[in-house]
């Protein structure tokens, strides 16, 4: 039995699919990384596509591009922000999912500005229907300047709990123990909300979505601490692991226990993923597993009748997008050509109004 109503599957249906009217084109990128500096980047922005509300108005040279970036990631932000939003207008659950996901990014950034000098600047591209649903307090988190200060600040809230293996001595404190708990927390609710709102094939297909992200991102984990750090020995404790996977913990240690690159390929190929990976990206990790996931998400995009599931890929693609921006900023701003830029780019020929 469904435990969604058909006009709530009709509306989100229609909803993510009308918003890929907007999504960027290949045109569209061909023109930008051909733009010769920022200027340009930002006039094609403004001139031509969705992003002509997003760009402010900043006029100073040295705060041009970081500013640029900040508003085009709070843009895209804001219009995940709304889809989630409208999902919770009409009676859904997967909404809070994407706030969830939202604290826990809070968290991290500003646990990455402990001991330091400078401070968090999540707040700078952060939706206000964010900060709506959640019950952190980022002005404490941001000022907190010790462990301590940084637990305290998150006293009463559902974060605190996953955090008290630190505070009890039980774990080391590190942005990458950080991570992973509060990636297992999430995950785990994330399982309890789809169990709870979905069941049959779109319960499965749905938890197949979030695996997949999940395990992309833990075999970029493995691959750049085999190649980064080669002689440090690998566990579930320093790799990125939530154990929401299509890997079973055995074939997980297969990954970490390869013994080259080229085996742990041979893993990758032989799993269920082993179709998604294009051969020619593997030295690029980021680039092998993104364009994979973008392929998937297109797919889904197109053919899904599982609503949230086409939710979830408009945002993956969304994310996307913002990434590519990103880069063809950076190419602007230290000149790259065309091709250089191209090469850090995942996208398709999706033309507006498919």
């Amino acid at each position: 039995m469904k435990k969604i109503s058909s006009l709530a599957e009709n509306a989100i249906l229609a909803k993510s699919r009308a918003m890929t009217c907007d999504i960027l084109t290949a045109e569209d990128y061909s023109a930008l990384i051909n733009c010769r500096n920022l200027p340009e980047v930002v006039g094609y922005l403004k001139n031509r596509t969705v992003y002509s509300n997003a760009i402010s108005s900043a006029s100073s040279v040295g705060l041009y591009r970081s500013r640029t970036e900040a508003d085009i990631r709070k843009f895209n932000l804001e219009r995940i922000a709304d889809l989630a939003s409208f999902e919770n207008a009409i009676g859904q659950k997967m909404h809070e999912v994407i706030f969830l996901s939202y604290d826990v990014s809070l968290i991290l950034n500003c646990a990455n500005h402990l001991d330091t000098n400078s401070v968090s600047d999540f707040s700078l591209f952060t939706p206000k229907a964010y900060f709506k649903n959640s019950l952190l307090d980022p002005a404490a988190l941001e000022s907190a300047e010790s462990f301590d200060e940084f637990y305290n600040a998150l006293a009463g809230t559902r974060y605190q709990k996953p955090l008290d293996i630190f505070k009890n001595g039980n774990a080391v404190f590190t942005i990458s123990s950080l991570e992973n708990a509060l990636y297992r927390y999430l995950c785990s609710e994330t399982k309890r909300i789809i169990k709870e709102n979905f069941d049959g094939k779109d319960e499965k297909k749905l938890l197949d979505v979030f695996k997949m992200n999940y395990d992309f991102k833990m075999i970029e984990s493995i691959y750049r601490m085999k190649k980064y750090f080669p002689n440090e020995a690998l566990d579930f404790s320093n790799i990125f692991y939530t154990g929401l996977s299509a890997f079973t913990p055995k074939q997980t240690l297969s990954l970490i226990n390869s013994k080259n690159s080229e085996e742990f390929f041979k893993l990758l190929k032989s799993s269920e993923y082993g179709k998604l990976f294009d051969e020619q990206n593997k030295d690029r990790i980021e680039i092998f597993t993104q364009t994979a996931l973008f392929k998937e998400n297109q797919k889904n995009l197109r053919f899904s009748v599982i609503p949230e599931v086409v939710m979830f890929s408009f945002i993956g693609l969304l994310e996307n997008e913002t990434r590519n921006l990103i880069h063809i900023i950076e190419g602007a701003r230290y000149e790259l050509a065309p091709e250089e830029t191209a090469q850090f780019l995942i996208y398709d020929n999706l033309t507006k109004g498919e």
